[in-house]
């Protein structure tokens, strides 16, 4: 009788736990959502607010709320500026496209330029040239000079 008032007891106390599908998890959390007094991350922030959400966050993840639904709760508190990633849509997308097409650019601009000093340098210097393009009295004196080290 004893055992089956056991079993019984943790039958309800397991209901609760049992119902959760995928608990969320509180560290994977605070690497999502930003301190709203300091603007780190919840899991780098020692501020009041940031104890404040992750007692926040514990309760939720007791309650077995998913990672989805936290988000969305703790957007509609604190708007979209609680979380650390900007979203992939909207205005947003801005934020992902920007240094995107800044590192293109960048690129493209080394390849032009690099494609013009090429160019810009001749070609390469042409054989019994004559010491490559020295006056007459230059080479002169380089003869001069390489005629006292003999």
């Amino acid at each position: 009788m004893r055992l089956l008032a056991v079993l019984a007891a943790a039958l309800v106390v397991a209901a609760p736990a049992a119902a959760c599908a995928k608990p969320a998890s509180q560290g994977h959390l605070e690497t999502l959502l930003v301190c709203p007094s300091c603007h780190t991350t919840l899991d780098e922030s020692t501020s009041p607010a940031a104890n404040e959400i992750r007692a926040e966050l514990k309760r939720m993840i007791a309650r077995c709320m998913t990672e989805q639904q936290i988000l969305d709760a703790m957007v509609a508190e604190w708007g979209r500026t609680i979380l650390s990633t900007p979203q992939t849509h909207g205005f947003d997308l801005i934020a992902w496209v920007l240094p995107l097409g800044g590192i293109a650019a960048g690129a493209a601009g080394l390849a032009f330029g690099a494609r013009a000093w090429s160019r810009g340098r001749g070609g390469p210097p042409e054989p019994g040239g004559g010491g490559g393009g020295l006056s007459p009295e230059d080479e002169r004196r380089v003869d001069e000079a390489l005629a006292r080290f003999e």
